[in-house]
C-alpha cells in the first residue's frame, strides 16, 4: 500500500514537470509588440497588421499579439521599456532599423543603449520609405519647384517629421541643409500627428513615409521620396535622386527586435512566423492597401542591412549634429 501510495506520488511529480515543461514552451502567452509612435503612422500601421495575424503562424501556436504604443524621443522610450522587461520574448519591439540608428546617433554619448549589442533583429516584413510632402494649396508640383519657390521667398520653410531623430527627420536636415533652404524642423510624436499638422497648414512641408498620405490625397502632395529607387508601391513618384537632389538613398527595413538574450527557441519561432506572415494574402493586401509593401527579410540579412545602414548613416548624423 506505501509502495503504490509512493508510485502515484512520484507519478503526479512527473505529471506537474512535464506539465511546467510545456508551460515553459515559447509562446505561453499573447506577444506585446511596443511601438514608439502614436497610432496611424507608418510604424504602427506595419505592427497593427503585422500582430493582427500573428496567432496564424505556425511557430506561434496560435498565440495572439496586441500593439502597446509608447511614443517618445524618436521611439527610444519604448525601445528603453523592452529592455527593462523579461528577456523571454514575450515583448518585442517594431521599428524601421532607419530610425532606429538615426536615434541612437544623435545620441552620441548620452545613447541610451547600443542596438547591436542590447538588440535581436529577428526578421523584418516591410520597409518605410521617406517622402517630401506640401499641402495641395502649395503651387509647387515639382522637386524642382518646390526648391526654386522655397529660395526665391527667402522665408524660412518650418517641416514637421514624426520625431526629432528619426529617418525622416535625417532626410530632411540633409535636403534643406544641401540646397542652403532655411528651415526649422517640428518634431511631432508619430507621422499621423506630423500629418496632421500638415493638413492643417501649420507646418510648410513634412517628411514622412510615403503611406502616410493614403487617404488625404485631396489635401497632401508627395514631390519626392527617398531611396536608391523609387518606393515599388509609388512607381510613378520621382526619387530625390532623379530630381536633382541626391544624399539620400536610402529607406528602412521594418523589422522586429527582441533584446538581447533570448532564447534561440524565440529566435526561432519568431523569424519563422515573420516569414509566414509576410506570405499571408490578408497581411499583403491589408498593407498594399496602406501603400506599404510586404516582405520577408530573414534575420541575418536584416541584421547585414542593419550594419550597412550604421555605416551610411553615421557621417550623415555626424554632420547634421556638427551643423546645428
Amino acid at each position: 500500500m506505501k509502495f503504490a501510495k509512493f508510485i502515484a506520488a512520484g507519478l503526479a511529480a512527473s505529471s506537474l514537470l512535464v506539465g511546467g515543461a510545456a508551460m515553459a514552451d515559447y509562446p505561453s502567452k499573447p506577444v506585446k509588440i511596443m511601438v514608439g509612435f502614436s497610432a496611424g503612422g507608418g510604424t504602427d500601421t506595419t505592427a497593427r497588421g503585422f500582430a493582427s495575424y500573428m496567432h496564424e503562424a505556425p511557430s506561434m501556436g496560435g498565440m495572439p499579439a496586441y500593439i502597446v504604443n509608447l511614443p517618445g524621443a524618436s521611439g527610444q522610450k519604448a525601445a528603453t521599456a523592452v529592455l527593462g522587461e523579461e528577456r523571454d520574448g514575450h515583448t518585442l519591439y517594431m521599428i524601421n532599423i532607419g530610425t532606429f540608428i538615426a536615434g541612437e546617433l544623435a545620441k552620441g554619448d548620452d545613447r541610451p543603449y547600443h542596438i547591436p549589442d542590447d538588440f535581436e533583429n529577428l526578421g523584418c516584413a516591410s520597409q518605410l520609405v521617406t517622402s517630401l510632402q506640401v499641402h495641395t494649396s502649395n503651387p509647387a508640383q515639382t522637386l524642382e519647384e518646390f526648391i526654386a519657390n522655397a529660395k526665391a521667398s527667402g522665408d524660412e520653410i518650418t517641416w514637421g517629421t514624426s520625431g526629432a531623430a528619426t529617418m525622416h527627420a535625417t532626410i530632411g536636415h540633409v535636403f534643406f541643409d544641401s540646397k542652403g533652404i532655411k528651415h526649422k524642423k517640428v518634431p511631432f510624436k508619430g507621422g499621423s500627428k506630423a500629418r496632421a499638422a500638415l493638413v492643417s497648414q501649420s507646418v510648410d512641408v513634412v517628411l514622412g513615409g510615403v503611406n502616410t498620405i493614403t487617404g488625404f490625397e485631396n489635401d497632401i502632395r508627395a514631390l519626392a521620396s527617398a531611396g536608391a529607387s523609387r518606393d515599388p508601391m509609388a512607381p510613378d513618384l520621382m526619387t530625390f535622386a532623379e530630381q536633382g537632389a541626391p544624399g539620400v538613398e536610402f529607406t528602412g527595413l521594418m523589422c522586429l527586435f527582441g533584446a538581447k538574450g533570448v532564447s534561440d527557441e524565440v529566435k526561432a519561432d519568431v523569424g519563422a512566423a515573420i516569414e509566414a506572415i509576410a506570405d499571408i494574402a490578408g497581411y499583403q493586401k491589408y498593407m498594399k492597401g496602406n501603400s506599404l509593401a510586404a516582405f520577408y527579410t530573414s534575420a541575418a540579412d536584416a541584421t547585414a542591412a542593419q550594419d550597412v545602414m550604421f555605416d551610411v548613416m553615421g557621417p550623415v548624423v555626424a554632420e547634421i549634429i556638427a551643423n546645428q
